[in-house]
């Protein structure tokens, strides 16, 4: 409601000033500044300091307040003296009813007329003053004036939905709680207007949503208002819902907490603490509370999964303890199919739950699981139980590593070392930590292995395990020889060797043997690298570690190439990839293939290092990408193919500067 004529001052938007109805010149962007000052502070005086700061932050001329008083001269001029006074400590705008948009919005608001409320809402043109540069003398008062537009916009939704126009309500109840995502009576609001249009399931995911962004901002419940609507939701549950016994309820519970896409039958079993639980899923199949999949898997339909965390039933963490065991166990069965792993600390701590591995394939089996075991790598981080994540994401490693699935090894163990570090648990950070060292020296992060590894064996080495202290003190001697600290390298492998010799491990021996002798090698002692080289290989195929074997034959092989005999290497070579082709080692195979490049005709060598470099590629190792981009490049540059050669060489030197400066 505006003025027919007289005087009409706008700051719900651009400044405007408005005589007999028509817009008026108010000057440059300083006297602007200044009445719009004069306005935020209505019926205030306002000294000529204040003023002075708003118009020259910086750079204040000598004139400033000979500059105001002109400005001030000008604007009594269009308004009128009795307007804007003159008080100490400088000046004052005293408008009248009716005549600052301002003030009518903010007496039509005040009340619960829905269109006085509307008409109010409707004078707001955009931000406050939107066409003036920010000052921050004027941020506290725009904040307020943002707040009193944001409540009426509240009282709006509610006066709606009182009025059964909830649906009208929803677009700007959508858009409050996106700008205030902790603004507890927008959430209100949206849920009692999606209830009110009939969208219950988005109304119980609209009160999930508030309760999970309070929970991670502020740490706390949302309030009793919003939890008395959601409970008056509840009452309206899908048919058996509301009548669910205790183990019904602490199964969909639990499986909606687990949040995994599809569960197996033994995760349901566990989460009730017995043999088995088909009786009770197939009961809730048919009450359509659980889906259940061609695989014999169930999942929690979304209402439902919605519901559960209010159900009654075992409130404790224990139910999900018991799956995340299980799934540790599963890990742990799986892992023991796959090549051993020399490095760890020796000792188990997390609860074990037995349960049938149905699949005896422990690459497909990983594969299958592995949204589930990340998820229960977070889940065990967020109940507070570093052991089982740490656990968890260390018996991930053997798969990890074989298959080059480096971002999948990442996740779990930075998850898990977060977790660790939060609880004070030494032994899984230094066990993480070794983990992540191996990573960083595939990737060529040599200073970060470094520090991962050091850090590592000095907490093992705090707590007396010396056969975790001996798997970082290797991680340590690889990051020394692929540094050319060759007689350093030497040194700490003997050291390694002779912890595993004490401790009579003889996986470790037959490692500690293959990397002095993988250090003799680069040093030119080739006599001494393949008795080494041979006493690991002999070690290791007493143990029957086809895995070890493999390596030690390879670097055998490359041992007799550098002895000139390339018959023999070739032959080692050759055996050695496909002893790891048979293992599913993608890394193994592709440094084999390097080497056997060298002995190979131009088209056959480039098909080998092309098919090597893919692998480099997808696992992150770039040094040894570096080494095959400038083969290739040399290869096609013999053979003519200049503009091939050009680019590999390219890639090469790019690649070898991001490895130098790691």
């Amino acid at each position: 409601m505006g003025m027919a004529d007289g005087l009409e001052l706008r700051v719900l938007g651009p400044l405007e000033l408005l005589i007999d109805g028509v817009p008026t010149a108010l000057g440059g962007v300083k006297p602007r500044m200044l009445l719009a000052t004069l306005v935020l502070h209505h019926r205030r005086a306002v000294s000529v300091d204040q003023l002075v700061e708003v118009l020259w932050p910086v750079d204040r001329p000598r004139s400033a307040h000979a500059n105001v008083q002109t400005y001030i001269s000008g604007l009594r001029a269009q308004l009128g003296p009795e307007r804007l006074e003159t008080r100490t400590p400088g000046y004052r705008l005293n408008l009248r009813e009716g005549e600052l948009d301002l003030q009518r919005f903010d007496r039509l608001a005040a009340g619960d007329v829905l269109s006085e409320v509307e008409e109010a809402l409707a004078m707001w043109r955009g931000d406050p003053i939107e066409d003036l540069p920010a000052s921050p003398a004027w941020n506290t008062h725009l904040e307020g004036l943002l707040r009193r537009r944001r409540t009426a916009r509240q009282t709006r939704a509610r006066l709606l939905i009182d009025a059964d126009r909830a649906r009208d309500a929803l677009p700007d109840l959508r858009a409050l709680v996106d700008e205030d995502p902790l603004w507890e009576e927008g959430w209100f609001l949206l849920v009692r207007a999606l209830a009110a249009t009939g969208q219950r399931a988005e109304a119980l995911s609209g009160y999930s949503e508030a309760r999970r962004i309070f929970a991670t901002e502020l740490g706390i419940e949302p309030g009793e208002p919003l939890r008395r609507l959601h409970r008056e939701l509840l009452t309206e549950a899908p048919a058996g819902v509301e009548r669910l016994d205790h183990d019904a309820a602490t199964l969909l519970r639990g499986l909606a907490k687990l949040a995994m896409p599809a569960t197996p039958e033994w995760v349901a079993a566990a989460l009730l603490d017995r043999p088995h639980a088909d009786d009770l899923l197939e009961t809730l199949v048919q009450a359509r509370l659980l889906r259940r999949n061609s695989e014999d898997r169930y999942t929690v339909p979304a209402l439902v999964n919605l519901l559960a965390a209010d159900l009654p039933g075992d409130q404790s963490d224990q139910p999900l303890i018991r799956v995340l065991s299980g799934y540790l166990f599963l890990a742990e069965q799986a892992a023991h199919m796959l090549p051993a792993q020399v490095f760890g600390p020796g000792v188990a701590v997390a609860p074990r739950r037995a349960v049938p591995l149905a699949q005896r394939d422990a690459l497909q089996w990983f594969a299958s699981e592995l949204c589930a075991l990340e998820r229960a790598v977070q889940l065990a981080a967020d109940l507070g139980r570093s052991d089982l994540a740490w656990e968890i994401a260390h018996a991930l490693v053997p798969w990890c590593d074989l298959g080059g699935h480096t971002a999948e090894w990442e996740k779990t163990h930075s998850v898990a070392l977060i977790s660790c570090r939060s609880t004070g648990d030494l032994l899984g950070e230094a066990t993480t930590l070794r983990g992540l060292g191996q990573l960083h020296v595939y990737r060529d992060h040599y200073d970060a292995a470094a520090e991962a590894f050091g850090r590592s064996r000095l907490l093992f080495a705090r707590l007396g395990n010396d056969c975790g202290e001996a798997g970082a003190l290797a991680g340590l001697g690889t990051v020394l020889r692929l540094r050319g600290e060759l007689d350093q390298a030497y040194a700490c492998f003997r050291q390694v060797l002779a912890s595993y010799v004490e401790a009579g491990d003889l996986r470790g021996q037959a490692f500690a043997h293959g990397s002095l002798g993988q250090a003799l090698l680069a040093r030119g002692d080739l006599a001494g690298a393949a008795k080494a080289l041979n006493k690991g290989l002999e070690m290791a195929s007493a143990l029957d570690d086809h895995h070890r074997v493999a390596h030690l034959t390879h670097h055998l092989g490359v041992s007799m190439l550098r002895k000139g005999d390339a018959e023999s290497g070739h032959a080692k070579l050759s055996e050695a990839l496909e002893r790891f082709g048979s293992l599913g080692d993608a890394h193994g195979q592709a440094y084999c293939l390097t080497d056997l490049a060298e002995l190979e005709p131009i088209d056959a060598a480039v098909g080998r290092l092309t098919a090597a470099l893919e692998i480099f590629e997808r696992i992150g190792d770039r040094r040894a990408q570096a080494k095959c981009a400038r083969r290739l490049g040399e290869l096609h540059r013999e053979a003519g193919r200049d503009s091939l050669s050009g680019a590999y060489l390219d890639e090469a030197r790019r690649l070898q500067a991001t490895v130098t400066t790691s």
